[in-house]
């Protein structure tokens, strides 16, 4: 009875230390829709993603802020959205809802109003 547990034991242990090969196998069809997915992607000028608002109101105060929100961060995008009867200032282009919490963190210490919104963001 010990024999066969320890001869079933090295089997199992034999077992676990081997080294093999993998290899996967597609067919031409999944390969062709991959293909023109990937086709179908460089034609999109946008992708579902995230931007921070900072302000909504008055036309002239949103390019003022616009001005002064450039000089504090040079490297965030911005934009300026309008839509009856509010202009918009939107920032940054962030692909998940983190890229977005982390850098809204900074932006809420000039701009403690910014909230972070789903959006359409432009691809690079």
């Amino acid at each position: 009875m010990i024999t066969a547990l320890l001869l079933l034991v090295k089997v199992a242990v034999w077992g676990q230390n081997q080294e093999g090969n993998l290899r996967i196998e597609a067919s031409a069809s999944v390969d062709e829709l991959v293909a023109q997915k990937k086709e179908y992607n460089k034609l999109q000028n946008s992708y579902p993603g995230y931007k921070i608002q900072i302000y909504y109101g008055s036309e002239k105060e949103c390019y003022e802020i616009k001005e002064e929100f450039n000089s504090l961060f040079p490297k965030v995008q911005t934009s300026i959205i309008f839509s009856t009867p509010q202009w918009k200032l939107q920032v940054g282009n962030y692909r998940t809802r983190l890229e977005a919490d982390e850098s809204i963190q900074n932006i809420k210490k000039e701009y403690p109003s910014a909230i972070v919104l789903a959006t359409e963001i432009e691809l690079d």
